[in-house]
């Protein structure tokens, strides 16, 4: 009997769970998986034997059966407790993942834009905040492009720090991460099979998904929304990583933005030079 249930745990064959929720997810997976099953074989057992039972024979001939009405009303009952009860057992934990009253003060928020087909990150820089864009001030959307797909107001002194990535983002382990979505074009799915997150993604509008992740690695991100040809090819990867080697890679990264800010700023005897010629 144990083999048998072993061959039939649907959870063998899923990704490592690596987020503080998904064992909750995973065992309200497993209790309505297991309970399908059971219907299933339930089923198609008094279906094969009522095939088996009743079939064709020279000697029986046919009667009119109008319905029994207990029989009815005991199968539209059962289902509707059934449902309820999984209804009310689920409710704590969709609560924990989906609604927004239920998300948690973040330690790290970032910006994901989907778009077909690839994923856009935005971070704040060093100054730990986010500046102007479309996220922060819905008017900003106007400023959204394809070279500026989150809309960032470059006048804003509080976004010159801020940082995109593409197609890939990194995260430390055991912190309240954050992420607003939404997307440029079409409707998506962001979906991290390791941290039993799946969240659609509309244009027009922000969505919060939130995760916490108790082990460090590389993992997928995927689109599970059918998005157009390319849809196959609308993954990405991203790190979680030790909160010391976040902490570096940010580092490194904001680093790239000042040295990046600096170098478009001309020097001051050829920014003057320029203003001489002009007299």
């Amino acid at each position: 009997m144990s083999e048998v249930l072993r061959v039939l745990d649907m959870l063998a064959w899923f990704p490592e769970n690596i987020s503080t929720f998904g064992g909750e997810l995973d065992a309200l997976f497993n209790i309505i998986y297991y309970i399908s099953v059971a219907i299933f074989f339930l089923t198609f057992g008094i279906l094969i034997y009522f095939l088996i039972k009743y079939r064709f024979n020279p000697n029986r001939k046919g009667y009119n059966y109008h319905g029994n009405n207990i029989v009815e009303i005991t199968w539209t009952i059962l289902p509707t407790i059934l449902f309820a009860a999984i209804g009310v057992y689920s409710d704590d934990i969709w609560e924990e993942t989906k609604y927004s009253s239920r998300v948690p003060k973040p330690d790290v928020e970032i910006l994901v834009l989907g778009k077909t087909y690839g994923w856009y990150f935005l971070y704040p820089g060093a100054d730990g905040k986010f500046g102007r864009n479309a996220f922060t001030d819905r008017s900003a959307r106007a400023l959204m492009s394809t070279t500026n797909p989150f809309g960032i107001d470059s006048s804003d002194a509080a976004s010159a720090d801020d940082f995109t990535t593409e197609n890939q983002f990194r995260v430390p382990v055991n912190a309240n991460i954050v992420m607003r979505g939404s997307s440029i074009d079409v409707l998506h799915s962001f979906f991290l099979p390791n941290m039993r997150v799946k969240q659609d993604v509309v244009p027009g509008t922000w969505m919060n998904i939130w995760y916490n992740a108790f082990k460090t690695g590389k993992f997928e991100l995927a689109c599970a929304e059918l998005c157009g040809g390319g849809h196959y090819a609308m993954r990405a990867e991203y790190q979680v990583v030790s909160a010391s080697d976040y902490d570096a890679w940010l580092d490194q990264k904001n680093g790239e933005v000042k040295a990046a800010r600096e170098a478009s700023v001309p020097p001051a005897d050829t920014a003057a030079a320029a203003v001489a010629s002009l007299r």
